[in-house]
Order: structure tokens, then sequence, then C-alpha cells
């Protein structure tokens, strides 16, 4: 006699669980083997492998590494080396030391903590509109409802916060404030202060998502909201070396004030045994010595040439069948819209199955259902010039074979 698993899963399981669309459409174009502008994931051709693999020799000569680490925090060295690289950079405001850094499983762990420490099940959390998906689906996971703040391309627009604020009681803001995952907007200094003033006003907290920070290729570099908050320490600071060095390293980190670090630690301790202190040594030891401005600069160069190109190719082939999109100065994403085209869901599995050609329908980073239903996300990081000229001859032909209703 069969087990009924079904009626064993928790509430959780059962009620709270939704897929990501953003898998699915990337198994579609490994089983296609189609041409990609899905995945928000570095190029595995700007990894520094030979530093990385110098460094992992260098692991290997100390054995305590593979024993379980003493701090829960993670490791002491790079914690200590990235609080020295924020506040070179102006990110941090004087209180934080590396007491305040939680090293984390990549910064979708670090989501994970704060949501467990932060979130009771009806907590309404406030969102950006679009926003970065496997966040919400995070927060919905734990209990959470949603209220959404409109964006455009300077990020949230205060006016429509204040309103979000003023008829909610809103337990934490969620932004990413960088070349925002999909838009690719980024929120002026002057902006991040009129946000952070209203998130005093209605004493919400601001938990500061920022992957892309140093994948900037023109234009000012804002003031972090952490830094801009200073001792009222209401911000939770989200980093991650994913975007910047290799997400198979899996390690971010999060900045948070003395009041939530013990809290952390414990979720963290009642979860997992220790952090990878391995692979953290990887990175400090290549880091510690690194001279980063020609490091990013060369990171920022290639993923400048690889936007442009994408921007180029598009312009040539399917802006002329209707496409309109932002141009980002930085990060990896173009934010598109085809008006009249409202079932983007169908045409992007059209697409990829027809043309070999993957995109992101925009409507998935919607928190309310419904929205965004004729936008689009591009994913160039990955992309070269030649696959980006390819990839908009696909996407034009599938645009013009596509109709309403096909499967």
């Amino acid at each position: 006699m069969s087990v009924n698993w079904n009626a064993r899963f928790s509430t959780m399981a059962r009620e709270r669980l939704d897929s990501s669309f953003i898998a699915e459409m990337i198994k579609l174009v490994v089983e296609n083997q189609a041409i990609s502008f899905t995945a928000g994931e570095p190029s595995t051709e700007l990894f520094p492998l030979e530093g990385l693999a110098a460094s992992a020799r260098n692991a290997f000569r100390n054995p305590d590494l593979f024993s379980y680490y003493p701090f829960d925090e993670g490791l002491l060295g790079l914690r200590e080396w990235i609080v020295g690289w924020m506040r070179a950079d102006g990110l941090l405001p004087e209180w934080v030391s590396a007491k305040n850094v939680f090293l984390t499983n990549g910064s979708q762990e670090g989501i994970n903590l704060v949501t467990e420490a932060l979130i009771d099940e009806g907590d309404l959390i406030a969102l950006e509109d679009p926003t970065y998906p496997e966040a919400f689906l995070n927060f919905a996971r734990q209990g959470a409802r949603f209220v959404s703040a409109a964006v455009d391309k300077e990020g949230i627009l205060p006016d429509s916060l204040e309103k979000v604020l003023r008829e909610n009681r809103v337990k934490f803001l969620y932004t990413i404030v960088s070349f925002q995952n999909p838009r690719g907007c980024t929120a002026p200094t002057e902006r991040r202060r009129q946000v952070l003033e209203l998130c005093r006003k209605f004493d919400v907290v601001i938990l500061e998502d920022d992957p892309y920070h140093y994948l900037r290729f023109e234009g000012d570099v804002p003031e972090s909201y952490l830094r801009l908050a200073g001792d009222d320490a209401r911000v939770l600071y989200l980093g991650s070396f994913s975007k910047i060095v290799a997400p198979g390293l899996r390690c971010g980190w999060v900045v948070a004030p003395p009041e939530i670090m013990s809290t952390l630690n414990h979720l963290r301790v009642s979860n997992v045994i220790g952090l990878p202190a391995f692979s953290q040594y990887i990175l400090f030891d290549f880091l510690k010595d690194l001279d980063l401005a020609p490091y990013f600069e060369h990171l920022q160069k290639a993923y400048r040439t690889r936007r442009d190109a994408l921007v180029a190719a598009l312009e040539r082939h399917v802006v002329p069948l209707g496409l309109s999109f932002d141009i980002p100065e930085g990060g990896f994403f173009l934010w598109g819209r085809i008006p009249g085209l409202n079932d983007m869901v169908r045409f992007a599995r059209f697409a990829v199955e027809t043309e070999k050609i993957g995109i992101i329908p925009g409507t998935i980073f919607f928190p309310t259902k419904g929205k965004g239903l004729d936008t689009i996300r591009f994913s160039f990081a990955k992309v070269t010039p030649e696959i980006a000229e390819e990839g908009a001859l696909r996407l034009a032909r599938a645009l013009r074979t596509f109709t309403p209703g096909e499967a």
C-alpha cells in the first residue's frame, strides 16, 4: 500500500511554494539547444580561474579549513576584508565592523535568514513593482503578503511608496538598489534619501540587495541606504561575490546591526552545522592581494561591450517590430515592452521551441499576477556580440510568426 505523501505535506509545502518560471525557461533553452537571453548569471569566460586555482592550492595547505570552522558568522579574515573594502568605497556607516558582517551561502541564504528572522505569517512586505521573483517567493513561503510601489528608471517612486506605507503596516521594504533585476534601474542618491525618510517616518526597515554594485559602466555611484541611514541602523545590506567572481563559490554576506546578528546566528546553526570555510578561504586568498581597480575595469568593459552589442542588434531587428526598452548604466539586464503582445509567457515558450531563442516574460517579476503582460527581460551577461546578432534575428522571426493563442 503506497503512502499518500500529498496528505503529509506541511502547509508551507502545500500552499506557499511556487515554481520558478526562470528555471523552466532555462530548462527549455537547454532542451532546445537555444540561444539564451534568459539567465541572470555572469559569463564563465570572465571567471578568474587562474587566480582561484592558485588560491585553492594555498587552501589545501591549511588542514583546519576541512574541520568545522569556529566562527558561525564565517571566515574572519574575509569578513574583515569586506569591511575594509566597503569602507574604502564609502558604503558603510561608522558603526559597522567585522562583527556586523555575516557570511552566507550566496545572497539567497541572506534573504532566507532575514525572512525567517523578521517575517510572521500575514506580515506585509513592500516590494518594487517589478522585482526579483526568487525573493518574493521566499517571503511568501514564510507566510508574508505583499504591497508594491511603482518603479521608474530611477527606482522606487516616492509618491507611490508613501501611499503604500500610509495605507499599510509594512514590516520591511525589499529593494534592489543598483541595476535592478529585472528593470536595470538605479536609484540616485536623492531618490534614496526620499525613500529613506519615508521609511523613517513610517518606521520601516530596509532590506538593501546590492549584487550588481560593482558592475557600473557609466554614471555616478549613489550612496548606499546603509551609509545614508547612519546611526539609525534600520538597513540590512546584502552583498554577493556571485556576479563579480564566480557564483559556484556560493558566498555572499549580510551587514546587520548587533541586535539581529545573534538571531541570524541561531537561525543558521539550527539549519546547518557550519559554512564551507574552504571556499571562503579561496575567496579571501584571491581577493586580499588583488588590485581591484583593473579587475573591475576588465569586467565592466566586457559587460558594457555585451550590453551595447545586444542594444544594437535589438534596435536593428526587433525595435521595428514594436519593441522598446531601457538602456541600463550597468548590471546584466535590459527591460523591454512590446505593446499589443499581451501573452508574453506563451510567446516565450513559442520562441524557444520554434526559433530556439530564450527570453524571460516580464510578468513573472510582478508580485501581483496579471501585471506586465507585454514586458520582457533580456540578460546580456553571457551574450557575445555574435550571439546577440543571431539571437535578435531569431527573436524577430518568432515575433513575425507568432499569433496569440498558439501553444
